[in-house]
């Protein structure tokens, strides 16, 4: 099964020093304006041909194993059923633990088996099968009041297909050569060697690569293996102290040992996968789309697949690491809280194969390529000709960009070189261009990292409504374009934000924020000494920020970089904030706040926002002089607001019925009602928020007060009060 392919190892990879695309230019005004001059460049849709290539798919990786006398807890049985049959993952609620169930314990035979994330409280426990099947036992643990989700311990498998003896890395420079005997589509590739002229990645950027083994023997890898400063090999002393001895070069979650490779067969995906992302150029066999950056194998996959915790474990390890982009190439199982959890606090960008099922993963969701995360990318697989693979799902919601993954060349172990087809292929070339993207850009957080990947594809008609880009990773843009310099920017994520602006090269900082009728927005900047930078605010319609139009707010003093702006949007939607360099270059902080801040909010205040025909009710009686009073289906108020404590306000009185309100999305009844009218009646209060954001919704709901008439049903509002 293995193939070695001696003829290309002679090959050596020439680049050239050809840079595409030109740099925009900016002109900067000898004025204090917010007008501001610029060009935009854009990325033209490149017309694919609708046929496909017809391809029979084969699993290269997979066979028998000359480790089939070390097994892991991984039995053939388990990888039928889909899950472990006598494990599952808990996540208890704040202090309960285990010992919360009771007698749960002993009747189901339930113990700890080990903690996953002790922050997050994952814990996966054992349980006996005699007494309970799985379907028991957490319907069981599900309804307890002390768990606050419990599932199975789901298997993961390899995400890839493959056929042998395809000829070079068209996914790298594709100039049309016949790929089996197909001509490719000169230009369809991921543009890596103007990304090279740039960088090649770097050491200091260590790359997960979550799979099966890696030969860290392999020649075109071994020298790009991570190695982990703070163990000392073959001592059998954790080092570190982090749980785990001997972990030199990762982990192997599956055997939970620190042999990362062992096996030239099953370790062949893992191995696959490693070489696309970061072979080094050697003059020897291929070369990976970062050949500078460290691979770090944490194997969970073995010969039956993987579980839910052991890529939980890996992701973690990856976590404590600091490690900012894990290669993914698996997938299966059903949906996973604690997968989800973990990912989610990973501190990392995940790069998830899409899946090789043929099918559209927005209606039918494949895990965890469609977990809805900001910092998962999840990746479709091309052809030579830009078609999507017969074999690839897709997704114009849950899959993100596209990348080369059929008749992929790369290393497998024993020294030796395969093609390989798959999303499992694809990923790792967007894993590369990540690492090279970081190497440009170090400080990126994981929603900049995507932002770049999405918004510097190249544009392919045959990708369109099948990916959320519409494209296939672009490598030379990505690690050039300035994505952040124009609408729609990147996402605002967090309330801080810290970059750099030069007046004369980076004018401009771009950051796109949803925000909702009502609510109130303010910004601070602050930056460097001598540096002249504004603050403007772009509505939803605005096209451009080389332009006054479309600004709502703005603070533009002086000869200073002192500056705060204050908003209450007038609709939902999409606005655009820019940081923008008058005069200049240096660092910069930005702090936001959403929603209202300590106070008092009357019933007339622009940060409530009314849906229906509220109408206001002049009486002196009432806080601010008014109140507002409505009885129609569908009428609500909507006010977000930033603090840790709120109260609703509100007449009471024999003509109110019950208002439903909402607080960040649990709902309770409140009783208006009342024999004589009672003026500024607090009707609602919740203490002991958490510091931040929070959405407050008043509804009329149209039932009355118990005993009441069925018309008495309206609903009134005085004021808000949030501390």
């Amino acid at each position: 099964m293995k193939k070695s392919l001696s003829a290309l190892l002679g090959v050596s990879l020439l680049v050239s020093g050809l840079t595409l695309g030109a740099e925009s230019s900016y002109a900067e005004s000898s004025t204090n304006s917010n007008v501001k001059k610029a060009t935009q460049q854009l990325n033209p849709t490149i017309q694919i041909p609708a046929s496909k290539v017809k391809k029979k798919e084969k699993n290269l990786f997979s066979g028998s194993s000359k480790k089939e006398t070390r097994r892991g807890k991984i039995t053939e049985a388990d990888a039928k059923r889909g899950y472990i049959k006598d494990e599952i993952i808990v996540k208890f609620k704040t202090n309960k633990s285990l010992s919360s169930l009771g007698d749960k314990i002993k009747v189901k035979g339930l113990k700890l088996n080990k903690t996953l994330d002790k922050k997050l409280g994952i814990q996966t426990l054992k349980f006996d099968t005699n007494v309970s099947t799985m379907k028991e036992i957490l319907k069981a643990l599900n309804a307890s009041s002390a768990v606050e989700y419990a599932e199975p311990n789901y298997i993961y498998k390899p995400a890839a297909v493959s056929e042998p003896y395809y000829q070079y890395m068209w996914g790298l420079k594709n100039t049309g050569q016949y790929i089996d005997g197909v001509a490719g589509k000169k230009g369809i590739d991921i543009n890596a060697e103007s990304a090279w002229v740039k960088t090649k990645g770097s050491a200091s950027t260590t790359v997960a690569v979550i799979d099966t083994g890696v030969d860290i023997y392999h020649p075109d890898l071994k020298d790009n293996i991570w190695k982990n400063p703070g163990e000392i090999a073959g001592d059998g002393i954790d080092n570190d102290r982090n749980g785990y001895i001997d972990d030199v070069n990762g982990w192997d979650f599956y055997y939970d040992d620190d042999e990362v490779y062992y096996d030239e067969e099953y370790d062949a995906h893992g191995t696959h996968v490693a070489g696309t992302i970061g072979a080094k150029e050697n003059s020897t066999g291929v070369i990976g789309v970062a050949p500078n950056v460290k691979i770090m194998s944490l194997k969970f996959i073995g010969p039956d697949g993987g579980s839910t915790d052991g890529a939980i474990a890996a992701i973690n390890y990856a976590k404590s690491k600091g490690v900012k982009v894990s290669n993914n190439s698996w997938g299966g199982g059903e949906y996973s809280q604690a997968l989800y959890d973990v990912i989610k606090s990973s501190n990392s960008t995940f790069i998830a194969a899409a899946g090789n099922d043929g099918d559209n993963i927005d209606p039918y969701p494949a895990y965890p390529a469609a977990y809805d995360l900001p910092n998962i990318v999840s990746v479709a697989a091309i052809d030579n000709q830009g078609n999507l693979g017969d074999f690839s799902n897709y997704g114009s919601k849950n899959v993100d960009v596209a990348a080369p993954g059929v008749s992929v060349l790369s290393t497998i172990p024993e020294n030796s070189y395969a093609y390989g087809d798959g999303t499992s292929m694809a990923a790792p070339h967007v894993t590369g261009v990540a690492s090279l993207v970081l190497a440009a850009n170090p400080s990126f957080s994981s929603a900049q990292l995507k932002d770049t990947l999405m918004k510097s594809t190249t544009k392919l008609s045959s990708l369109t409504g099948k990916v959320a880009s519409g494209g296939l990773v672009n490598a030379g843009l990505a690690v050039s374009a300035d994505i952040d310099g124009e609408i729609p920017g990147v996402s605002l994520n967090g309330n801080s934000i810290s970059s750099t602006l030069n007046a004369s090269t980076d004018k401009d900082d771009v950051y796109s924020v949803k925000l909702t009728k009502g609510e109130k927005f303010t910004v601070s900047l602050s930056g460097a000494a001598g540096t002249d930078f504004d603050l403007y605010l772009y509505n939803q319609n605005a096209k451009t920020v080389n332009s006054s139009d479309g600004i709502v707010a703005y603070s533009e003093k002086l000869n200073t970089s002192s500056e705060t702006l204050t908003f209450v949007a007038s609709a939902d939607g999409t606005y655009y904030l820019d940081v923008y360099a008058y005069k200049g270059s240096g660092s910069y902080k930005v702090d936001v706040k959403y929603g209202a801040t300590a106070g008092v909010y009357e019933d007339t205040s622009t940060n409530l926002a009314y849906t229906g025909n509220w109408s206001k009710v002049s009486n002196s009686s009432s806080s601010g002089g008014s109140y507002k009073a409505v009885n129609e289906a569908n009428a609500s108020m909507q006010f977000v607001f930033n603090g840790t404590e709120v109260s609703l306000n509100t007449l009471k009185d024999n003509t109110q019925g019950q208002a439903k309100v909402t607080l960040d999305g649990t709902a309770y009844w409140v009783d208006l009602y009342a024999d004589k009218p009672q003026y500024k009646a607090t009707v609602f209060n919740k203490k002991g928020l958490k510091a931040g954001k929070h959405t407050l919704k008043v509804e009329w709901s149209g039932k009355v007060h118990p005993g009441a008439k069925k018309t008495v049903t309206k609903v009134t509002l005085d004021s808000i009060t949030v501390k």
